[in-house]
């Protein structure tokens, strides 16, 4: 992994300093910090590296290729593949030369031929053309600021803050990140910044700029569904994945792995130890047993044969975290995994510099309680909207949660569900919070007809590159830590959108009833007992922890004055917000956490 910046000026102007970006992005990319400018000082590039192959200096960036430069993070799984197609002849180990040679061989139509993660900065000097390109699921972040005097852009947010200090807040995010707990791209919360899209790439020129699509995420689901029986998809999906971890199992520094016991992550130790490897494991515990799966992880580990190294981590030691949160991800971020991440992430890289995770797994195969809502509901669509007024205001609704639900709006219903699902403020809740009229962001893709399949790919489109792979990216490279996700490897990932719903949905009647056919493969690796459990989640317990050792960090954040003199909040519902919490609503938690972490943001 690596840090990345610069910048394409349109007009002369006082120039940012790039060595400032290489000090911002140390903890991305400690092991070396380069710059590079143009003749005429219009383009600028800077990079920061963590260096995983080829550790020579030769392999250092700003790198170059003839007429072409390129700063670049992640890594290219297929680089050797690409090099025997193309005939290459690299002066080094490096994926990095691989991307320039691609470039001159194929032109723009190399971003298909790429299996990786990535974000790049690709300067073409007889062209006079940048490119900039992120991957197509958005593992690796981007960011971009369009100004009047040019395009800057860079691996994390603080650098463009830094470079350009008089930035307004953009409203609609204000309003987005209450509802969802995170800011859907492209929006960032400051006006004229701009997150690149999964599979998009900008072409900016003497002349200005233009985006493109080069890889459609919404075709994913256009494409047919396999015919074949339910074992030989079954077979196909574990052959593929296995190729998949053995792809992102090549390294020149030594590799670990995420552990937390659950389905996901249990698949990728068991193909890695199944293709020879004995990686390190690593996983976070809680005191509270809900939300604790040590047990489980130690045992997958025994049986795998793996190394366990973990830890617990208490509400005294996350009350310590809280202040430095804001500072990782530069924008309001409400996902409460981010303090365990940020912990299993500091205790890896103790002992390695790469890591595998599991994540992507439950988009792609159905792995929320959401999806069995949405099941259901599917399944008596016409009941469901007779009786939803009845029991969305019912007074002793059967399920709290199915009471949120069910209040759906007329349309914007796969943001409802998931912020309903995850506890957050309804939207007809931010509309009372923020009395001025903005109209809530809606995805503007195309989705699946299925209600389920169509909440699946609302949550691989947004929920995933927007909050879990944003979360595992900041937490991680805070400790100058790679985590690779083989389960959102480019072929398996469109592989697992062609598998019928059927052999997703959800089990009715069984206490373990989601990702089936994932279970089934794992259970040649696993016994029974590892395998058959219920899902639990990553997140920390908040509703207990607001009440105890993070009180006093939530008072002084979601404090209904300071919200009010910095977001214009209604005050009053702020008071009685935490009023019903004090009086036992503790799901009303996460709520009050989204709004201490908007307090805590520096803005």
């Amino acid at each position: 992994m690596c840090g990345i910046a610069g910048y394409y000026l349109w007009r002369a102007v006082s120039l940012p300093a790039l060595e400032q970006a290489t000090v911002l992005l140390r903890h991305r990319g400690p092991d070396a910090a380069r710059i590079w400018r143009s003749p005429d000082q219009r383009v600028g590039l800077a990079h920061t590296r963590l260096s995983i192959l080829d550790l020579s200096e030769a392999a250092h960036q700003p790198f170059r290729l003839g007429p072409t430069w390129i700063v670049y993070n992640g890594e290219i799984y297929n680089f050797r593949e690409l090099i025997q197609e193309g005939r290459f002849r690299p002066s080094t180990r490096s994926d990095t030369e691989v991307l320039l040679w691609a470039y001159q061989r194929w032109g723009e139509a190399f971003l298909q031929k790429l299996e990786g993660m990535f974000a790049f900065a690709l300067y073409d000097e007889e062209r006079q053309m940048l490119i900039l390109a992120r991957d197509p699921f958005g593992i690796k972040p981007l960011w971009v600021a369009v100004q009047p005097e040019g395009i800057f852009f860079a691996s994390e947010l603080k650098v463009l803050k830094r470079w350009l200090p008089s930035l307004r807040l953009r409203a609609e995010a204000l309003k987005e990140f209450l509802h969802l707990g995170f800011i859907p791209a492209p929006l960032s919360f400051y006006e004229g910044i701009y997150k690149v899209l999964p599979g998009e790439k900008w072409c900016i020129h003497p002349r200005g700029y233009f985006q493109e699509t080069y890889y459609d995420r919404q075709g994913l689901w256009q494409q047919p569904k396999l015919t074949t029986s339910p074992e030989e998809i079954e077979g196909q999906v574990e052959r593929e994945l296995r190729r998949a971890v053995r792809a992102h199992l090549v390294s020149d520094v030594p590799l670990g792995i995420f552990l937390s016991g659950g389905t996901d992550s249990s698949l990728v130790a068991a193909m890695a130890v199944a293709e020879g490897y004995t990686p390190q494991a690593f996983c976070i515990g809680f005191r509270d047993s809900l939300h604790n799966e040590l047990p489980y992880a130690q045992a997958v580990a025994q049986h795998l044969g793996l190394s366990l190294e973990w830890e617990v981590l208490e509400g005294e030691e996350a009350a310590a975290l809280l202040p430095e949160m804001s500072q990782w991800y530069d924008e309001p971020f409400g996902d409460t995994s981010a303090l365990p991440t940020y912990l299993v992430s500091r205790l890896a890289a103790r002992y390695v510099k790469v890591v595998l995770a599991g994540d992507g797994g439950d988009e792609l195969y159905w792995g929320y309680g959401r999806y069995r809502w949405t099941h259901r509901l599917s399944r008596f669509k016409l009941l469901w909207r007779l009786s939803a007024p009845l029991f969305a205001y019912a007074p002793s609704p059967p399920h709290r949660r199915l009471k949120d639900l069910l209040r759906l709006p007329s349309e914007g219903i796969h943001e409802h569900i998931f912020s309903q699902e995850q506890y957050a403020f309804s939207w007809a809740e931010v509309e009372k919070l923020l009395p001025w009229q903005s109209r809530p962001w809606r995805t503007s893709y195309v989705l699946p007809s299925s209600l389920t399949e169509s909440q699946a790919a609302w949550d691989f489109l947004h929920y995933l590159p927007d909050d879990l792979l944003t979360k595992v990216d900041r937490a991680s490279m805070q400790h100058s830590l790679e985590v690779r996700v083989p389960l959102l490897d480019k072929k398996w990932a469109e592989l697992a959108w062609r598998v019928p719903s059927k052999l997703k949905k959800p089990l009715d009647g069984s206490p373990v009833q989601y990702k089936p056919l994932l279970r089934r493969i794992l259970r040649k690796y696993l016994p029974p007992a590892l395998v058959e459990r219920r899902k639990w989640g990553f997140g920390i317990p908040v509703g207990e922890w607001l009440s105890g050792p993070l009180s006093e960090w939530a008072r002084t954040y979601a404090d209904p004055g300071l919200l009010y003199q910095r977001y214009g909040f209604h005050p009053l519902r702020i008071r009685k917000l935490w009023e019903r919490f004090e009086r036992g609503d503790k799901h009303l938690g996460m709520r009050l956490w989204l709004l201490a972490q908007l307090g805590a943001t520096q803005v």
